[in-house]
């Protein structure tokens, strides 16, 4: 069951009239809740992946309660010791599906062939974030910031609900864990606001995303492709890509918001960053929540590291060694989490070098500014810094996009191959499988949702704008964008592989 597909739509509009019907007790929608998480888990994967859900959260459920009672008890040991054993336990077990899986197939394929047939490894659904954030939620009570719960049904809903167990956001127990003990009641308003919410993640993905997705498969799938038409491609692969994340993340907040519930937004504005460290400040933000809270400020407040960096000679070395460590670490991990093969390291690695960069060689930067006499207040500037980041951000996505390190290098050399301008204005680009409608309709889209975005970025609250506009204005606007993705989206089996990419990671 995808998140664009008429049975998901189906299933949301069934649980929601039953959500809001259930007597108004809290009892009562958190057990519709849990029906509701366990028959989607069931609808978008089987019962060993339920299995295992169940079996992690009951684990997490009972080890928060024994890690607090150490706690209280000042058993600081035991409770350090139940923590790292919980802790290294589920990124054990989610290492071992995530990365086990490739070689996995290996062993089963050598046994078949001796006459052993092995069922094939199970990925259980979501397990990327919901592993994380039962990670976060074992560590937080070891360190005193929540109790540990005791409604293990509430604690269940939490980590079972279904809009984010796909694709997230990542959710901290601590930031929205009590909304799973409130009542939650139908309001009009909220409902308006979420389906406006939903409309326009339904039309980034399958009206923008999905359509960009042809081009990408065509020009990237025609080894005489070169130059600048293989970096345009890549121009538009980074648009998929934050179209297609963006809108399912839309979809999972407007589901959530008509719910009652709120979670932790996950995009603002990234590709109007001026530096790489501020997109990542941007983009995905709650995994970068995760990251910062409990990988970088861990390493670099560390009395080992603290140590360490006083042995350094330089003053100013001292300051930021433990933060230029922090963050290569931080975007090593980044780069493996999205995948398993060494171009997903050098990802990481290459993600690693401008953030830590930054921070190593500040100073240095601010005196070529000042020689100079570069004023980053000015537009001209800012342009620059937002072009400049968007082109490096660009090249790391060749890595990401190519299914090992060799191919992601060949894609760069592919680039910087030829110098053809051209290809990209005399209709080169329509060769690849879209006609010129259907190009120009992606361009105009893209331009839409950068306006969006920069009205976002100045503090415009678009939906609550529209929401006060007259009747007529506001349901136009909204058949406008409903038959907008009924006309322009991308359906058919021949699509049946555009699923949402962040399901994959």
């Amino acid at each position: 069951m995808e998140i664009k597909s008429l049975s998901y739509i189906l299933f949301l509009l069934v649980t929601i009239i039953i959500y809001f019907a259930s007597c108004r007790k809290q009892s009562a929608q958190r057990l519709v809740l849990i029906i509701a998480n366990v028959s989607f888990i069931l609808f978008v994967s089987d019962v060993r992946s339920l299995f295992i859900i169940f079996f992690l959260v009951t684990l997490a459920y009972f080890m928060g309660i024994i890690i607090e009672k150490a706690v209280k008890e000042k058993n600081k040991k035991k409770s350090k010791v139940l923590m790292w054993i919980t802790v290294i336990f589920f990124i054990s077990f989610l290492c071992y599906f995530k990365y086990f899986k490739e070689s996995f197939e290996i062993l089963r394929e050598a046994f078949a062939n001796n006459g052993f047939e092995i069922s094939s490894l199970l990925t259980p659904i979501g397990l990327s974030y919901y592993s994380l954030s039962l990670v976060a939620y074992i560590i937080d009570i070891y360190h005193k910031k929540h109790p540990a719960e005791r409604n293990y049904l509430d604690f269940l809903s939490f980590v079972t609900f279904f809009p984010a167990i796909v694709e997230g956001p990542f959710g901290l127990y601590r930031s929205i864990g009590k909304q799973f003990k409130e009542v939650h009641y139908y309001d009009w308003d909220r409902m308006v606001s979420g389906l406006q919410r939903i409309l326009w993640g339904y039309f980034k993905k399958v009206v923008i995303a999905d359509r960009i997705g042809i081009i990408v498969l065509g020009v990237l799938g025609d080894e005489n492709a070169v130059g600048l038409l293989v970096f345009w491609i890549m121009v538009l692969y980074s648009f998929q890509i934050y179209t297609d994340f963006s809108g399912g993340i839309d979809v999972i907040m407007g589901v959530s918001e008509i719910m009652g519930f709120k979670l932790s937004e996950n995009f603002n504005a990234p590709f109007m960053a001026k530096s790489v460290t501020e997109f990542w400040q941007r983009w995905h933000m709650s995994f970068g929540e995760v990251m910062e809270k409990y990988i970088y400020f861990p390493i670099v407040l560390n009395k080992s590291v603290i140590k360490f960096s006083k042995k350094i000679k330089s003053k100013y070395f001292q300051t930021v060694f433990s933060a230029t460590i922090a963050s290569v670490i931080v975007f090593v991990l980044v780069g493996i989490w999205h995948g398993t093969g060494w171009n997903y390291v050098v990802y990481g690695c290459y993600q690693a070098f401008f953030v830590s960069s930054a921070v190593l060689l500040g100073p240095l930067y601010k005196k070529a500014k000042t020689a100079l006499k570069i004023d980053d207040t000015c537009i001209s500037w800012q342009i620059f810094a937002t072009v400049r980041t968007f082109v490096i951000l660009v090249f790391g996505r060749m890595l990401t996009r190519a299914k090992d390190l060799e191919q992601g290098i060949s894609l760069i050399k592919r680039t910087l191959s030829a110098w053809n301008p051209h290809v990209i204005f005399d209709g080169t680009v329509l060769r690849y499988g879209l006609d010129y409608k259907n190009y120009y309709l992606v361009i105009c889209c893209i331009i839409l949702v950068m306006i969006v975005d920069v009205l976002h970025y100045r503090g415009m609250k678009i939906r609550e704008t529209i929401m006060k506009q007259d009747v007529v204005f506001r349901y136009a606007l909204y058949f406008a964008a409903l038959f907008s993705i009924i006309i322009f989206g991308i359906y058919g089996s021949q699509y049946s592989a555009a699923s949402f990419i962040y399901q994959g990671f």
